[in-house]
């Protein structure tokens, strides 16, 4: 997908799902179950894994660790599930989060990188759900790392036409498909730091993301990767106060638990 100053270009839908090392649950809906339990029917990418527990993801940083209490085969062919979990989440989730097996973003190494929720968003704005457009510019801007070669001297360049853009990965799954990457070390950065190198780039017109992935990758332009820049001063006092909100409400469960014990 291609979003700037060109318009938008959505790729054919890519109907074979990876094999990665996580799974994502997609919240599509969310129901009062008659047990007094939270009913969420959702769809799967990836290989389901029946875990007691999962990280519940959403927009604006928020992620936590959620007990499962049952795992619901809803129709398979369709490839809907449910979960039962706790109904006091009620308020805490809403169509678009996600639960995943992973929680989001690096690992302890520095060199690998999960991203479950954008390939989310990611694959919503490729299938035209521009509603979620504003979360991905917020998760860019703010929450993403990604892999890449991080070499002024050899960048690894996707060209379309007469552009040329800098080529980041959400995984090293991703980053293994682009022959300019074969028997190379990929290095973990921030959006905001692939986006100052490409911006100080003359020669280049901007960043693709996971170019060989049709679902997955997306264009961006120096205009538009100037506007996320804007999007991340803008979203800084939202950041912090829902991070601020995490902890605050952890630190209350434990008084509560204490005065219970």
């Amino acid at each position: 997908m291609m979003i700037g100053c060109d318009g938008m270009k959505l790729f054919k839908k890519e109907n074979k799902i990876e094999k990665e090392e996580y799974f994502s649950f997609c919240v599509e809906g969310i129901y009062q179950h008659k047990n007094g339990e939270l009913f969420v029917l959702g769809t799967i990418d990836g290989i389901v894994q029946k875990l007691d527990f999962l990280y519940l993801i959403g927009p604006y940083g928020y992620e936590e660790k959620v007990e499962i209490n049952e795992w619901i085969d809803v129709n398979l062919q369709e490839n809907l599930y449910a979960l039962l979990i706790d109904i006091n989440l009620q308020n805490h989730i809403d169509r678009g989060y996600i639960f995943t097996n992973k929680n989001n973003h690096l690992a302890s190494s520095r060199e690998e990188i999960y991203n479950p929720y954008l390939h989310f968003l990611l694959d919503q704005v490729n299938r035209q759900h521009y509603d979620y457009l504003d979360i991905l510019f917020e998760q860019l801007a703010t929450r993403s790392y990604f892999l890449s070669v991080f070499d002024y001297h050899d960048l690894p360049i996707y060209q379309i036409k007469d552009k040329k853009y800098y080529s980041i990965y959400t995984s090293q799954i991703e980053m293994n498909k682009d022959p300019k990457c074969k028997n190379k070390k990929g290095s973990v950065y921030s959006f905001d730091d692939y986006s100052r190198m490409c911006l100080n780039q003359e020669k280049l017109d901007g960043i693709i993301i996971n170019p060989y992935h049709q679902e997955r990758s997306i264009v961006l332009n120096k205009d538009v990767i100037q506007h996320i820049g804007t999007v991340k001063e803008k979203n800084i006092k939202i950041y912090a106060k829902a991070k601020n909100y995490l902890k605050d409400r952890k630190r209350k469960q434990k008084y509560e638990i204490d005065n219970e014990s």
